[in-house]
């Protein structure tokens, strides 16, 4: 009698295990293996590769491309990432699709930049966006695909290999004749977003049946294609899928249609003779994932996913996701919780931004493990490779590592800030904690573990002048107790960064730290910008 796919699968589930133990794979990644077994995803840190990454800048010689994708998927192996996420798309795909049209399609590699193809970028971007096509082509004609590789190349390292799909990528809306879009954009604008403005107003609208069988075409198609681990569809990019007001007439739209991913989703286990997860990525809380029309509960006790990733979009690193309340939502379903971290820094709204130190990455990632999520998501933070990263190699490995765990990242230095939520729904009322002014401002902050006894902490507080009046004097604490200045900055921009002390008796049991800035002269008001609380462990 012959053995079933299933029993093959869990045979070798098993060949891997006593390998791991025999040659001492680390104890995470056993973990990680332990709990996919059981039929959720693994926790852990998750990485995501986007679409465009690898192909932007590099230079791939003739026969190279495969040994520069392996070569890519090596390091993220050295950088304790459990699941490798590679994106396969935005407005077309990188690799030869049936369905999509491809990036490189209607692209003449010996042509001018003249050519129809490149009419319409615009003459500063033609160079780069001429690059990125050409090695998305340079990669098909070396008889490479792309994703097929990076999989495979996954499986050899230790990594868990998913799929993400952006389901309404809206990158250069402004351009509507861009060859970053697809045909079915450029020839169906019936089918955009109605009632709103804006970047996001070229979005497509899920209420047409013709859009969802446009993205359902693409999913069998790499779900057909693909040996896969897990399947996202990547609700961020974009998460405004339906027109103004029609949010919630979308809501069951989505789940019924939800309903019969899962069920391809599970006959393409079945043909696999393994389990292929589904998940999803949706705004960071859940009011207004459920006010765009992300029903993410109801999918999570339906069994449709078993993954979700609750995350800001792009605009700044979020310190402040409610995993506890989506862990109580959720109640007993079986999925495994993710917070999501962006690579921008930004305070304020509108406010300029800076890329993510390792130290301000390892504070939101204890603010995301220490509420209650399983794993971490990692979304733009693209390793030295790629000219946009801000991390050497080296660092950023050892960062990664650090981050794919609570009990690393509280042995690390690690900086706390206060920022805020870049998607809100339609009808949300939300205000940005900073900037604030006043004579007396408090804000709120969770740390997660305290600081080891040889630790120590310092709260930042960056002052914006107010009216025009130069800044005076104030007082800074946490918890009712005020630090002691360590050091006092004017800048050049004309603020001034006030960092104090923090004794450890400050912080003893509060789980949410209270800090108060206070004018000490009756007369003066502030305009606080920025708020940081650091924890430096010692080397």
């Amino acid at each position: 009698m012959s053995e079933s796919p299933m029993l093959n699968w869990f045979a070798s589930v098993a060949r891997f295990v006593l390998w791991a133990l025999f040659f001492g794979l680390l104890p995470g990644r056993m973990q990680a293996v332990e709990q996919h077994v059981a039929g959720r995803p693994p926790p852990g840190l998750y990485c995501n590769i986007d679409d465009s990454t690898f192909f932007w800048n590099r230079d791939i010689p003739d026969g190279k491309a495969g040994a520069l994708i392996d070569q890519y998927i090596d390091v993220m192996a050295g950088s304790g990432t459990t699941v490798l996420v590679c994106c396969v798309n935005a407005r077309r795909t990188n690799y030869r699709s049936k369905v999509w049209d491809a990036y490189w399609d209607g692209f003449d590699p010996n042509g001018p930049d003249d050519q129809p193809f490149l009419a319409p970028v615009p003459r500063d971007a033609v160079a780069s966006y001429r690059k990125w096509v050409s090695n998305t082509q340079k990669v098909f004609a070396q008889g490479v695909d792309y994703p097929a590789r990076m999989l495979a190349r996954c499986r050899h390292d230790g990594l868990s290999p998913w799929i993400s799909v952006r389901m309404n990528d809206c990158h250069l809306n402004d351009i509507l004749n861009h060859p970053f879009h697809g045909s079915f954009w450029v020839k169906n604008p019936q089918f955009f977003r109605k009632n709103c403005s804006g970047y996001f107003a070229h979005c497509l609208d899920y209420a047409h049946p013709e859009v969802r069988a446009y993205f359902q075409a693409l999913l069998q198609e790499v779900l057909d294609r693909y040996d896969m681990d897990g399947l996202e569809l990547d609700f961020m990019r974009e998460a405004y899928c339906f027109s103004g007001g029609q949010e919630a007439a979308g809501k069951p739209i989505l789940t019924a249609w939800m309903r019969k991913i899962h069920a391809l989703v599970q006959d393409a286990a079945t043909k696999r003779g393994h389990p292929i997860h589904l998940g999803v990525r949706v705004p960071s809380h859940p009011e207004t994932a459920l006010g765009l029309g992300f029903d993410a509960i109801t999918w999570a006790r339906e069994g449709l996913i078993d993954m979700l990733v609750v995350t800001p979009r792009w605009a700044t690193l979020e310190f402040d996701v409610p995993l506890e309340r989506w862990r109580s939502l959720l109640g007993p379903a079986q999925v495994t919780l993710a917070g999501g971290l962006e690579i921008l820094y930004r305070p304020c709204p509108n406010g300029p931004a800076t890329p993510a130190s390792p130290e301000l990455a390892k504070g939101a990632a204890t603010a995301i493990f220490s509420r209650g999520a399983d794993a971490l998501y990692l979304f733009n933070y693209f390793q030295d490779s790629d000219p946009h990263a801000q991390w050497p190699v080296p660092l950023y490995q050892k960062t990664l590592t650090t981050m794919s765990s609570l009990q690393t990242l509280t042995r690390e230095s690690r900086t706390f800030g206060i920022t805020y939520r870049d998607v809100t729904a339609p009808d949300e009322i939300y205000h940005a904690p900073l900037p604030a002014q006043g004579k007396e401002i408090v804000l709120p902050m969770r740390i997660g573990p305290l600081p080891s006894a040889q630790g120590r902490c310092e709260v930042s507080v960056e002052f914006a002048p107010l009216n025009g009046k130069p800044l005076s004097n104030a007082a800074i604490s946490v918890n009712g107790k005020t630090g002691a200045v360590c050091r006092d900055v004017n800048r050049d921009n004309g603020k001034r960064l006030l960092t104090v002390f923090v004794p450890q008796t400050s912080l003893q049991g509060m789980p949410v730290h209270q800090i108060k800035i206070t004018a000490q002269d009756a007369s003066a008001s502030y305009r606080v910008e920025r708020v940081e609380l650091a924890i430096e462990e010692p080397k």
